[in-house]
């Protein structure tokens, strides 16, 4: 079986020991050669990096891979039990399991909604629900209620079978390449620019709520670069 992690990178990094690890640079088209597997080969959003993140290299997955099964983790964030969990390990779960998702986290704020309020630029979340529901209008609902919570599933990771995969990025992008149309980060910051990496945190979790999925939490794990 051909099950494959890549990790997300945008800088040099001590690429885990592990079989099955992928390094993948992502915006690599507006940056020096790392040496790396690059996302701007073949069907790709490299240059779009400063605004969607890691989700260049998850487009370049999608449109330009074919395996079993693939894992999306980051240079300093991974899945992990004792160790990195291994491919065999992801293989045996998704027997079992339809995904693996990082375990939840929970805001300091009321919810979700507030927490995206106090952290980013709220019209841009509320443009993403208008979109939603005029493309995915069944989605809709879960989307308000996840907003409601205060539990959230950060950093875009996730390992599935690449047919499920091709399935959530396909839904993904379609709302999001809609929202980069009706919104406006001209005056933003360099953080705020990052505005389609945040809102598909937000938009994934929705997408695992309304579908009939067996759903796996791992711990992950955030290495400092220090």
């Amino acid at each position: 079986m051909d099950t494959r992690m890549y990790i997300m990178a945008h800088k040099k990094f001590q690429v885990p020991d592990k079989n099955g690890y992928i390094p993948l640079q992502v915006g690599s088209t507006l940056n020096e050669d790392l040496g790396y597997q690059k996302d701007d080969t073949g069907i790709q959003i490299s240059a779009k990096n400063k605004t969607y993140c890691e989700l260049t290299g998850m487009y370049w997955i999608w449109k330009n891979i074919q395996c079993d099964n693939v894992g999306i983790c980051h240079y300093r964030r991974y899945f992990v039990q004792d160790e990195l969990l291994t491919i065999e390990y992801m293989e045996e779960c998704l027997k079992t399991y339809d995904i693996i998702v990082p375990d939840s986290g929970m805001t300091m704020y009321e919810n979700v909604y507030k927490h995206y309020e106090n952290r980013h630029k709220i019209k841009d979340l509320n443009i993403c629900g208008e979109v939603l529901l005029q493309k995915y209008p069944k989605d809709y609902a879960a989307f308000k209620w996840s907003l409601e919570r205060n539990f959230m599933s950060l950093g875009n990771m996730v390992i599935t079978s690449k047919t499920l995969y091709d399935e959530y990025c396909s839904w993904l992008f379609d709302i999001l390449f809609e929202v980069e149309k009706r919104i406006n980060i001209e005056n933003y910051d360099d953080y705020q620019k990052r505005v389609f990496g945040f809102l598909s945190e937000r938009l994934f979790r929705t997408w695992l709520l309304n579908r009939p999925l067996k759903v796996r939490e791992e711990r992950v794990l955030f290495i400092d670069e220090q």
